[in-house]
């Protein structure tokens, strides 16, 4: 058959009901298209060579695109052609396509046979018209299809292609080779070449069908491009996160267990410190207690310990040793035979004291040195005496409302001996430190300390030396006690002290708290001074020391009427009671003593709050009542260590202490 032979002598209308005029035809248009006008070429209708031209192109292109392909990708694209071709070709109506597509429809090309067109039978020519249905466009009443005005427009241009493609050799198109990396090219086409290639979103085209593939959807493109990355990162993130929830589930509760390891740890640490802080504790403790002679204390602090005994045999053993000796010690219940030495405040330059013109003599006569003082401690150590106070041996009570004082044993080692220590003047009278009045103590004093004070949390005295130097230290009784008792412990019977007595008319332990200072010397200086004297009381109280009352004028109140010494008891109240607290002892001065303990005087004493009353004796006494205690107190001065040395016999030994050499002849 011809090329011209189709146009000629078959009719489409006849055989199929199909009119290709009307199939050109759009709706623009007004009147038909005859396509006898048009040529073979012209209607889009290649020859052989150009279908095998067409063919290789088409083969070329493929193969160059499948380059960029994987093989799996390729398996998968042909297994879709292949279905879609089975949709094509079954016996189902197709379905109307979603959009008209501008494309030029291609029609198969029939082979010339060797024979003339008029010895085909009708058989040979049938067409399978399943072609013609499948195309888009395409209307079963015969009238023919519609394609609009840029459809019809992209199919003149394709008749003009055609026409070129047969004057000149079909372009070989082949992709250049680039040096990008495959996995990168790959990526690219899979998920960027759809979007963005028209081609591409289309399915190919079988060379050897002419019939055109269904573009796909939108939605197909999505389910078969998009979403299984979609749904792969969907998973790999829930995997991921599974993985990294769970490392980080393993490492919190590693971390948790590894915490707690360490609180249990430090815990169990803490707790041994803490044990071990308080065994420390209650070791030290219970030796000090042991120190004074409180073998019970020290028993009861030990069993205060909250941990495992057992665990400290060091512990263990010396709670024994404790109640070992607790029943060995021996019991001392007489008061009358506990001795108090008592001394007037401490000379520390004799040389200076002995060379005052107005009191030289008295001074010698009544007072001890610093030197002296020592020696005594050092002799009354040695012959096994210990310090003890009214709270060692007196315990007061309540009976029918109504306060009552009893007597207490006091437990010592054998050997071991009770003692008690009184100190008077120390309010350090301004004659003896400040013999010109400024009121400022210097090098013209007498050689005494003129205050006590506080130096790093110890109870030190201050003292002006002859050439003027204010010096801190040892230089009076206090002092001098505080550091005996700290190299012997055992000097002091559960922690006593000695009874510090001071006068009111001058302030106590040097400072001048008595109101009329405040005329010459102003207010905020007579309160400076009072804050200080309260802070040395407060020291003196802590260390266990006894504050008392030594008159508040330095009078002999055995000549003193009632009335005098309500006088004396009110100033000693409004002046001395604001800075140094209630206090219940009282030292009578000037070896003075009340005629009776049970008259007016007595009761102005006893209602201003005293319940111990200290006089002079040359033999220990004590009497214990039911509303008071009274004792004798041993004055130890100079002329008693020279002239009456047999007070002192077993106590001290005056000859060995008693500074001759300087005091010459001390009178009697």
């Amino acid at each position: 058959m011809g090329k011209n032979d189709f146009d000629i002598d078959f009719d489409f209308e006849k055989e199929y009901g199909f009119d290709p005029k009307a199939f050109l035809v759009a709706e623009e248009y007004d009147e038909d298209i005859d396509l006898s006008e048009f040529s073979d070429e012209e209607l889009g209708l290649a020859s052989q060579a150009d279908a095998e031209a067409q063919e290789e192109y088409t083969s070329d292109e493929d193969e160059d695109l499948d380059e960029f392909l994987s093989e799996d990708d390729q398996e998968e694209e042909d297994a879709e052609d292949f279905e879609m071709e089975e949709e094509d070709f079954s016996a189902e109506e197709p379905k109307q396509p979603e959009e008209d597509y501008p494309d030029v429809m291609i029609f198969p090309r029939r082979e010339e046979p060797e024979t003339a067109p008029e010895e085909y039978s009708e058989e040979e020519t049938v067409i399978d018209q399943s072609v013609f249905d499948d195309e888009p466009g395409y209307e079963e009443d015969g009238e023919g299809f519609e394609e609009d005005e840029a459809a019809y427009e992209e199919e003149e241009d394709s008749y003009e292609e055609d026409e070129e493609a047969e004057k000149k050799p079909p372009f070989q198109f082949k992709l250049p080779k680039i040096s990008t990396p495959k996995f990168l090219i790959k990526f690219y086409d899979l998920y960027f070449a759809p979007v963005l290639n028209k081609e591409l979103r289309e399915e190919p085209r079988d060379p050897n069908n002419p019939r055109r593939r269904r573009r796909k959807s939108k939605m197909q493109i999505f389910k078969e491009v998009y979403l299984p990355p979609i749904i792969a990162c969907v998973c790999l993130i829930l995997v991921l996160s599974f993985a990294i929830g769970s490392l980080t589930n393993a490492i919190e509760a590693h971390r948790l267990s590894n915490d707690e390891k360490d609180k249990q740890q430090a815990a169990a640490s803490e707790a041994a410190d803490l044990e071990e802080q308080e065994y420390q504790a209650l070791m030290d403790g219970a030796k000090r207690l042991a120190a004074g002679y409180d073998y019970r204390g020290a028993v009861t602090l030990i069993d205060t310990f909250s941990g495992d005994i057992t665990k400290y045999p060091d512990m263990v053993s010396l709670r024994a040793e404790y109640v070992n000796v607790q029943t060995q010690l021996t019991e001392h219940r007489d008061p009358s035979m506990i001795p108090n030495l008592s001394f007037h405040i401490l000379i520390e330059d004799l040389d200076r004291a002995l060379k005052d013109e107005n009191y030289g003599g008295k001074y010698n006569r009544n007072f001890v040195t610093t030197a002296e003082f020592k020696q005594i401690l050092e002799h009354l150590y040695a012959n096994g005496y210990v310090l003890v106070d009214f709270d060692s041996f007196i315990e007061a009570t309540s009976f029918n409302d109504t306060e009552q004082y009893i007597t207490k044993p006091i437990y010592l080692p054998s050997g071991k001996k009770p003692v008690m220590i009184t100190e008077t003047m120390v309010n350090y009278f301004a004659y003896m430190v400040d013999p010109d009045g400024d009121g400022t103590p210097d090098a013209k004093g007498a050689g005494f300390a003129n205050k006590l004070v506080l130096q790093n949390g110890e109870i030190k005295a201050s003292y002006v030396d002859a050439s003027g130097n204010n010096l801190v230290g040892d230089y009076d009784l206090v002092p001098i006690l505080e550091s005996f008792i700290q190299a012997h412990p055992d000097f002091s019977y559960q922690g006593a002290r000695a009874v510090l007595a001071v006068t009111g008319s001058e302030g106590i332990f040097g400072y001048r708290t008595n109101t009329s200072y405040i005329a010459t010397k102003g207010q905020a200086w007579y309160d400076e001074e009072c804050n200080a004297a309260k802070e040395v009381v407060q020291a003196l109280r802590s260390k266990g020391y006894t504050l008392a009352c030594y008159t508040y004028s330095n009078k002999a109140y055995s000549g003193y009427t009632a009335a005098q010494i309500q006088a004396e008891m009110q100033e000693w109240t409004k002046n001395i009671t604001p800075v140094m607290g209630q206090v219940d002892t009282f030292v009578f001065a000037q070896e003075s003593n009340l005629s009776a303990y049970n008259g007016a005087a007595f009761d102005v004493l006893h209602n201003t709050g005293f319940r111990y009353f200290i006089s002079n004796g040359t033999q220990p006494w004590a009497a214990v009542e039911s509303t008071y205690v009274r004792q004798n107190r041993l004055m130890v001065t100079g002329r008693t260590m020279q002239h009456y040395t047999d007070q002192f016999t077993g106590l001290f030994d005056c000859a060995a202490i008693l500074n001759v050499n300087l005091r010459g002849n001390v009178p009697n």
